[in-house]
């Protein structure tokens, strides 16, 4: 298994070489996160909220239940790859990913029916918030899966001779690649753990105990109060800089 990542860079032209030809690489690995302070927007109709096309559905058996709140939230992945080359101006040239940055962010919005009354709007409300708790989890969860293949990546990839100066611009976009393409899988498995994680808490349990918290509500009514899951979209923008 550690003979991989040298085999499948060797299969891209990707090739490692030693310190006598390339200076050491130096690579600088920067990975952070940030959740923003939810917005909570109370002023929608609940056919507003019912009309809104968001991803999600309510659980089995639940099918009946008012919208009352909604979360809107992805967790986006930008990144930004810069990469050093160093050699002579006609002849062989290194290149290699010098810094490599990753942000983990989301900036959640809530909404809620007030027209309902408080404690139902209260209700939809903290567990709203629960969805915005969840996604921070998966965020802090990641930041050092991302931060690990990061460092393993761009150890294989070292720096790679290049016959000349001239073959800069193809170099760099093969390390690109490489690193965009480790980052793309990994978003994937982040994006599945979060739907798993949201769809879990969102089970028939928590949706009877909402119902439960207000007096004169109903878990058989249609006016169970009831939220959908945040979107479970995101972006992922892979810029360079050299």
């Amino acid at each position: 298994m550690p003979m991989l990542l040298p085999v499948m860079l060797l299969a891209t032209g990707l090739v490692p070489v030693s310190a006598d030809v390339c200076p050491p690489p130096q690579t600088e690995i920067r990975v952070s996160g940030a959740i923003s302070a939810p917005s909570i927007d109370d002023s929608r109709s609940l056919d507003q909220l019912k009309a809104m096309n968001l991803k999600g559905t309510l659980p089995e058996g639940m099918k009946s239940a008012d919208t009352v709140g909604i979360t809107a939230a992805t967790i986006s992945v930008d990144s930004e790859i810069r990469t050093r080359n160093a050699g002579p101006a006609n002849g062989p040239t290194c290149v290699w990913p010098s810094v490599v940055s990753v942000k983990l962010s989301s900036a959640p919005n809530i909404y809620v029916d007030s027209s309902h009354g408080k404690c139902r709007q209260d209700v939809a409300t903290r567990h709203e918030l629960r969805h915005v708790e969840i996604d921070k989890d998966i965020i802090e969860r990641y930041l050092p899966i991302f931060r690990a293949r990061l460092k393993a990546m761009t150890d294989a990839i070292g720096a790679v001779q290049i016959a000349s100066p001239d073959d800069l611009p193809k170099a760099r976009g093969r390390i690109e690649e490489k690193i965009n393409a480790m980052l793309s899988v990994t978003y994937d498995m982040l994006a599945s753990d979060r739907g798993q994680a949201q769809a879990d808490f969102d089970s028939p349990a928590e949706y009877r105990r909402v119902s439960a918290a207000c007096s004169g509500v109903s878990v058989d009514a249609s006016t169970v109060p009831a939220a959908r899951p945040p979107s479970i979209g995101g972006r992922r923008s892979y810029t360079r800089l050299q």
